[in-house]
């Protein structure tokens, strides 16, 4: 491997593989969009004993494997990341924590930190390229801890995660290395499952290969206002029951307990403790008092003060919402008003509100595409989430593709002919790629 002085920002990527985490990664690996930061760190839990008549440590051992974090911030583009994170997108079909208490919801993340000039290799063709050009280290039984999504109108929406591992790996790049995931049955790392890092995976990650997802930039955050809230202070701007604000604060953090058993120091499973916290502060300009009182907005509804639903959409400069986000159960922690010279009025409000894996905070995506179809003789597929419902429609070079073709799966009628499929929900649409339905 080629000697470094320096790491540069431009020589590092970051990939993530589906769950679960014990599996082959050759060819399922997902390059996050926008990565602003990123670091690993891990840290050794020692347990030291004394005894009495010495003036040494007699024993000085870790019983558990080291805690291991990753830490990445990346501007919002698409929904991609959330996906590889482990979030739901489906919108009001599912919570975004979808799936929290399923097994194997575990996967693994790669962090390439080059030696040479990611560009070089990023253009080639050559995936061999890689193994001259990146250090790898490899995270295995990769879990979310925690979630942060700042957004303000007219800049770009950042997100900062923090996921936990049970292992790591450090190693320069070589084809067929094995997964850094732990297979419980075997106690150990599992080696039957290899990696690799090819090209194809940065697609859309970069700007060296013009298929660029745009960061999303809101042009306006448009505010639904549940029909029976009475918050007493200044009105946001708007018109009934909508406002736009100027911007918004959503994070949450997930308790994990790490569960051990006898004859490993890896946990067989990281357990979410529920219900989970929720915290939300909008940021809006301030209008005219709105008349009320405390005791108006905290109403009991079954001896409990109520909460209420927001949903915020937010609206890029196509006049497209870009991501849709639901908070169910809000209830008002603290209101503050503000004004200074030369300045508009302002209101903050902060919420909190509880979440699990079927309520409390929902993610909505216009059509965002997971597997592209590929060329087969047999049916071609395409595998694709977002907003629920989605509609699917296939075509050929000669417009509608014939037979059932309004399915995620389409067996075509005619063979030697390309196919693609354009998916479509409520708040946009996708194409895939083209692909060829060939000949027995």
């Amino acid at each position: 491997m080629a000697r470094t002085n320096r790491i540069t920002y431009g020589q590092c990527l970051i990939l993530g593989s589906p769950r679960p985490a014990v599996q082959s990664n050759e060819n399922n690996l997902t390059g996050l969009k926008r990565v602003q930061s990123a670091s690993v760190d891990f840290a050794f839990s020692r347990q030291r004993y004394k005894q009495i008549g010495s003036a040494d440590y007699v024993g000085d051992v870790n019983i558990t494997n080291p805690e291991i974090g990753l830490d990445v911030e990346y501007l919002y583009t698409n929904g991609t990341n959330e996906v590889v994170l482990g979030l739901n997108v489906e919108g009001s079909s599912s919570a975004v924590l979808s799936g929290l208490r399923k097994p194997l919801r575990d996967n693994n993340f790669y962090v390439l930190f080059g030696s040479g000039v990611n560009d070089e290799v990023l253009l080639t063709e050559s995936n061999s390229d890689f193994q001259n050009n990146f250090n790898v280290t490899a995270l295995g039984n990769c879990f979310l801890n925690s979630y942060s999504l700042q957004a303000q109108v007219g800049r770009f929406i950042s997100v900062n995660a923090n996921v936990s591992a049970d292992n790591i790996e450090v190693s320069p790049y070589t084809t067929g290395h094995s997964i850094p995931a732990i297979n419980n049955s075997l106690k150990r790392p599992d080696t039957n499952y290899a990696y690799k890092i090819k090209k194809s995976f940065f697609e859309n990650t970069t700007n060296q290969d013009g298929l660029v997802d745009s960061a999303l930039t809101p042009s306006g955050i448009k505010l639904t206002l549940p029909n029976n809230v009475n918050v007493p202070g200044l009105q946001v701007s708007g018109e009934g029951n909508t406002a736009f604000i100027n911007g918004l604060s959503l994070e949450f953090s997930i308790s994990r307990t790490a569960l051990y058993g006898f004859g490993t120091i890896y946990p067989y499973g990281r357990r979410a403790i529920l219900p989970i916290l929720g915290n939300l502060t909008i940021s809006a300009n301030a209008s005219e008092f709105q008349s009320g009182t405390l005791h108006d907005l905290v109403k009991l509804d079954n001896n409990q003060d109520r909460g209420y639903g927001f949903t915020f959409d937010f609206v890029g400069a196509s006049g497209a919402t870009g991501l849709q986000i639901e908070v169910e159960g809000a209830k008002m922690e603290n209101q503050g008003i503000s004004e200074s010279i030369g300045d508009n009025a302002s209101v903050d409000a902060s919420f909190a509100f509880s979440m699990s894996d079927t309520s409390g905070l929902k993610f909505s995506t216009p059509p965002l595409i997971l597997d592209q179809p590929q060329d087969s003789t047999g049916p071609l597929q395409v595998v694709a989430t977002g907003k629920h419902p989605l509609g699917y429609q296939w075509y050929n070079t000669s417009g509608t593709a014939g037979g059932d073709s309004t399915g995620p799966t389409i067996t075509p009628e005619a063979r030697n002919e390309d196919y693609y499929c354009v998916i479509t929900n409520d708040l946009g649409t996708a194409d895939s790629n083209w692909a060829k339905f060939e000949s027995l």
